[in-house]
Order: C-alpha cells, then sequence, then structure tokens
C-alpha cells in the first residue's frame, strides 16, 4: 500500500487523477415496510404515509411510500467526495479531517414498498477554498445516482464533502441561547428541551390537500422542533438510517478509534483531535433528512418533493437544541407543474442556521 496522503495539495493532486471514476462498491437495500418505519425512527419522522399501510391506501398512491430522503439508508453517497477513487486507508483524519458540506437533491420518482434500491458513485470535480480558521480547504463533489430494479432513476445527489488539514483548531460556532453575554461556546446555557413530546401527534398536513392556490408566498411553515441534540438521537440515525453502524477492521485502524461505524462521532476524544469539532456530532444529513421533514408535512400527502438544495455550514454538537423552521419565497407554473419555492433553515439555540437551503415541492391544482 502507499504512503498516507498528508497534505492538501497531495490530496487534490491524487484526487483529480480519479475525476470521472465510477466506484466499484455499489450498495443496495430493499424498502421493505420494516426499514421504511426503522429510517423513519431514524430520523424522527413518524408521517403515517411513510408507514401506516392502512392511511397509505386512501392516499393518491394507493400504498406505502418511503419518504424522500430513504435514499440515505440506501448509502449517504459521500464517499466519492471523501476520497475520490484513492483507496481509503490512504486518507487518515489525523492528517485530513472531512466533513459533510451539503448536498443538492433531485427527486424524480416515489419509491414504493418493496422497491429494491441500488446506489452508483462518480467521482466529480474538486475545488480549493480557503477558511481563516482552518486553511485551505478542498471541496469535493461525488455524483450519485439510485435506481430501483426497474432500472428507473428514483433521485440523483451532488453531494459536497470538505477535506481540509488537521491544524488542532476545534471549530467553534454561536452556541449560546442568546441571553448569555458572552458565555463560553463550548456548552450551551439554555435549559436541556427534549424533542417534539407529541411526535407521533404532531400536526400535519396529511390528507388535508393543500392546493397551490392557497398557497401565499412569505407564509412560515409551522416550525419542527426536534429538541436538544442526544447521544440517543446520535445512536438512532446510525442504526436506523446507516444499519448497524459497524466499520471494518481496516477502517478502525486507520481511524485509531473504538467507535464502530460513527466516524468517531461517539468518540469524543476523538472527534476533538481528529474532525476538529467541539464534542460528540452528528452525521450532517440528519440534519438534510429534518429539512425535508419540515416541508412535508407542510405539504401533505397530495404534494410531492421535487427537489431539496441544503447546504451544511456549522456543526450539531450533543447538547445543541434544533429547531426547522421555513417559509414560502416564490410560486409559479412551469411544464404543467404547480410549483412552491421554499427556503428552510435548522437553527440552534442561540438562533444560527447550522442548516439550510431550499425546496421546490409540486401542488394539486383546484384549477385541473
Amino acid at each position: 500500500m502507499a504512503d498516507l496522503i498528508t497534505s492538501i495539495d497531495e490530496f487534490e493532486t491524487e484526487y483529480r487523477s480519479t475525476i470521472g471514476d465510477e466506484l466499484a462498491y455499489q450498495p443496495c437495500k430493499e424498502a421493505s415496510l420494516d426499514n421504511i418505519r426503522r429510517f423513519g425512527d431514524g430520523v424522527g419522522d413518524y408521517n403515517p404515509l411513510w408507514r401506516d399501510e392502512r392511511h397509505a391506501a386512501e392516499s393518491r398512491f394507493g400504498m406505502v411510500t418511503a419518504p424522500p430522503p430513504f435514499i440515505y439508508s440506501v448509502s449517504l453517497g459521500v464517499i466519492a467526495g471523501e476520497t475520490g477513487n484513492i483507496d481509503r486507508k490512504r486518507v487518515s483524519t489525523i492528517h485530513l479531517p472531512v466533513n459533510y458540506a451539503g448536498a443538492d437533491i433531485e427527486f424524480h420518482r416515489p419509491i414504493w414498498v418493496g422497491d429494491r434500491i441500488t446506489c452508483t458513485e462518480v467521482v466529480g470535480e474538486t475545488m480549493r477554498k480557503s477558511s481563516r480558521r482552518i486553511g485551505p480547504i478542498a471541496f469535493n463533489t461525488g455524483l450519485v445516482t439510485y435506481t430501483n430494479q426497474r432500472h428507473e432513476v428514483v433521485a440523483t445527489t451532488k453531494t459536497l464533502m470538505a477535506r481540509f488539514e488537521n491544524t488542532g483548531t476545534t471549530l467553534e460556532y454561536d452556541r449560546g441561547d442568546g441571553n448569555d453575554d458572552g458565555a463560553s461556546p463550548d456548552a450551551p446555557t439554555s435549559p436541556l428541551l427534549p424533542a417534539d413530546p407529541l411526535v407521533w401527534e404532531r400536526e400535519r398536513r396529511g390528507a388535508d390537500t393543500r392546493f397551490y392556490e392557497d398557497v401565499e408566498v412569505g407564509e412560515e411553515i409551522p416550525d419542527l422542533p426536534k429538541g436538544t441534540y442526544s447521544v440517543t438521537e446520535l445512536f438512532l440515525f446510525t442504526h436506523g438510517v446507516l444499519g448497524t453502524g459497524r466499520s471494518t477492521r481496516a477502517a478502525l485502524e486507520a481511524e485509531g478509534s473504538p467507535d464502530l461505524g460513527g466516524g468517531g462521532r461517539f468518540d469524543e476524544e476523538h472527534a476533538r483531535k481528529r474532525r476538529n469539532m467541539p464534542g460528540q456530532f452528528d452525521f450532517g444529513p440528519q440534519r438534510v433528512c429534518w429539512l425535508s421533514q419540515g416541508v412535508t408535512d407542510w405539504m401533505g400527502d397530495d404534494g410531492v418533493l421535487r427537489r431539496l438544495q441544503a447546504s451544511i455550514r456549522h456543526p450539531n454538537v450533543v447538547g445543541d437544541t434544533n429547531t426547522v423552521r421555513g417559509e414560502v419565497t416564490d410560486k409559479f407554473e412551469l411544464n404543467g407543474e404547480h410549483l412552491v419555492e421554499m427556503s428552510v433553515r435548522n437553527e440552534n439555540q442561540s438562533g444560527l442556521a447550522t442548516a439550510f437551503g431550499t425546496a421546490l415541492v409540486a401542488l394539486p391544482s383546484r384549477l385541473t
């Protein structure tokens, strides 16, 4: 095996040599009723459209479908952006930490219960930027395609990963409660808040059709309280979405952490020293799923999420309190569809948007 890659310059050179490569690894997963429900458990989305056969039978689909970001349970689609087609054992976070920076997802068709979804990744472009806090960053793109057993494309994603040199600098950000007058950013002072206590009974649009004509630009979507992020929430995502959460021995040896499958997220020392995080932290795609949930709860059973563009800008660590918010920014007709554009964001206890983006939703019209 070749030597470890230790600099961002060396990484970029080798990464560029693999642009256009399709990765050999092609995970596949069945959208069984159990797997769909487990995904919902993992992200805290209990919409009956995804899990209640009786409710789904009365919807326009006539059966259970998977929530749009179910694709993440097949694969997070991050490998191409993390390392290109370089041997992953040569790129360790001891020298080059990597963080999920966001995704541009287009949803092409529903995932029906019983579908088998396969993921393929192609190495995309890389772009150099610089941060005053951590120096040069290589932003790398993975081009991800999810297809069903009928060879139909259900979703495509451009995944953005940020790779940088390990300077030992902890990524700091505003974690105060807005009333702490300069308190340390290492620990929020706001009280711990549980996730939405009525998560099962949460008010959703559901079967009450939301028509295009009834939507007003500027209207806000209902807040989606996710509560204080805990190790339990991290575990639920790891197990419910990613599967068993166990890594290979080679991966553990490369990272030097006993944390099985969490990429150092459960291991606080590893998170600080190898990932430059303030503490135990989430998977970025978990917040993408939250943004999607905020939109699908609002649009109801008859709406269709066409596109979700999300940017992950700040950490979300254990102890942070999260709320998803959003508003309608535009509405228009295109190619026979009645479309609504929305801005969505996940805010922590200080009001800082740690993740934000835009969503495009197709709604039924009273005129058709």
